[in-house]
């Protein structure tokens, strides 16, 4: 069955929809109810889903519409029916009524505050972020604009100072926290609003988490700024004390929060894990890995005349600046079932998802290229090198590609890999050797070369 004449709709790919309205899932729906079909109007003002009752196996449909904060809302319902033609059917009665309908129609009554304007810069502009400022004016950074725009829609504001921060100087944290929000949505979570700390408490049909997001930021107060090796022992010094330095700090500074996170009845019994990603300075998050996992372990991993050498680490100095290893041996380090990190976890990633969920220019042309692990290959376990057209018709990313979860060997609450499917998950042994359960594909690193074809050299598209 198709639309009415007067609606004009089109079938939106469950990617699209996950961009402008996935945000609105609650798990426990999913337990008994699967989308089948997701649809549009031609101007994405109404969305539609056709689903299935999972148990009674009859079909139904919701249609969306925008609330007072832009954000999509359930504004019809029906279920029961006996086929899926059925359901779309009158899903597509419904949603042509509903695109004549005035924004107000769409209204849920429980917010009095008007939408928000997230690029509106808030600051004048010598203060704006420079990242924020090539976000907000180049086209070839458009589709991680657009994917932005609609997410934060939902993204809830517990500090009241979200919006100035991510225009300014907590452009990178704020961009942390907008990537964990995004990941963790696709892995089927939804966030407990009412909880403003920790930054994610987190319900999905596998169980619940608690998550604090932080970030190693440039050295300020007139610090000097980051070093820049340029030999092997400086880069050497610089990977094995310097970064690990950095994250230390980062995440020594929530751990020793008071009271601590996971002192309330409601968390207590759930696995709390710190994110952590490293913005202190151009492609820093490169060394995120390593660094991190070293610091949390105090173990080193290093080969000597082509034999693997493990080695206990007790500090990490650089300079007149020391902190002990092994973050996950410190008096209530027990509370943190693990930590999280993703060198992935940046703007790009936001431009090659945007680009994948149909926003932004057409005219992007992205070519990601990168290194990755080899473990699961028929010649061997060395590092592979990888290129991808991002814009190429097969490419494929997801948000949780490229996440690392380093889990606590002493943690009181051990976390199930389960509840993360996607990250790669490393769990230290009692030799010191570190055991890996691993994706099908993960980045260990990578670029993307962005560039906007110009009207007068267009491509020939890739087949």
């Amino acid at each position: 069955m198709t639309a009415p004449n007067h609606l004009q709709t089109a079938c939106l790919p469950r990617r699209r929809f996950d961009a402008l309205a996935g945000y609105t899932r609650q798990p426990f729906i999913l337990l008994v109810t699967e989308e089948i079909e997701w649809h549009a109007s031609s101007d994405e003002r109404v969305l539609g889903v056709v689903t299935r009752d999972r148990i009674d196996h009859d079909f139904g449909w919701v249609a969306l519409g925008r609330d007072e904060q832009l954000r999509f809302r359930a504004v019809a319902v029906n279920a029961s029916l006996p086929s899926a033609d059925a359901a779309r059917g009158q899903l597509l009665e419904r949603m042509s009524v509903l695109a004549a309908a005035p924004d107000v129609e769409f209204h849920q009554g429980d917010s009095e505050r008007a939408p928000v304007d997230f690029f509106a810069p808030l600051v004048p502009a010598e203060r704006l972020h420079p990242t924020f400022n090539i976000l907000t004016s180049e086209e070839r950074y458009s589709p991680a604009r657009d994917l932005i725009a609609a997410m934060m829609r939902f993204h809830e504001d517990a500090d009241g100072n979200f919006v100035e921060q991510f225009q300014t100087t907590g452009f990178d944290p704020r961009l942390w926290e907008l990537y964990l929000f995004a990941t963790f949505n696709e892995l089927g979570y939804a966030r407990d609003s009412a909880i403003a700390v920790p930054d994610f408490v987190l319900t999905g049909l596998s169980g619940r988490i608690a998550i604090e997001a932080t970030t190693a930021n440039p050295p300020g107060g007139g610090a000097p700024p980051p070093p820049n090796p340029t030999t092997p022992d400086e880069f050497t010094a610089y990977l094995q004390d310097y970064v690990p330095i950095k994250i230390a700090r980062a995440l020594t500074r929530k751990l020793n929060k008071t009271p601590p996170y996971c002192d309330t009845e409601e968390l207590r019994e759930i696995p709390f894990l710190l994110a952590v990603q490293d913005f202190h300075g151009p492609g820093s998050m490169r060394m995120v890995v390593p660094a991190t996992t070293e610091y949390v372990f105090g173990i080193r991993h290093s080969l000597v005349n082509g034999r693997r050498k493990i080695e206990r680490i007790t500090e990490h100095r650089f300079g007149r600046s020391v902190e002990g290893s092994g973050f996950f041996s410190l008096p209530g380090a027990e509370n943190i079932s693990a930590v999280v990190v993703n060198p992935q976890g940046t703007i790009t990633k936001f431009n090659r998802m945007g680009y994948l969920a149909g926003f932004g220019s057409r005219r992007v042309r992205m070519i990601r290229t990168g290194m990755r692990r080899g473990e699961l290959d028929d010649d061997g376990p060395m590092p592979k090198p990888f290129s991808h057209a991002v814009h190429a018709p097969d490419y494929d990313e997801s948000w949780v590609e490229g996440m690392v979860v380093l889990h606590n060997p002493n943690a009181r609450i051990p976390l199930d890999p389960a509840l993360i499917p996607g990250a790669n998950h490393e769990f230290l042994q009692g030799d010191g050797g570190i055991m890996s359960l691993l994706p099908e594909f993960h980045p260990y690193f990578s670029q993307t070369a962005i560039a906007v074809e110009s009207e007068d050299h267009k491509q020939a598209p890739v087949e």
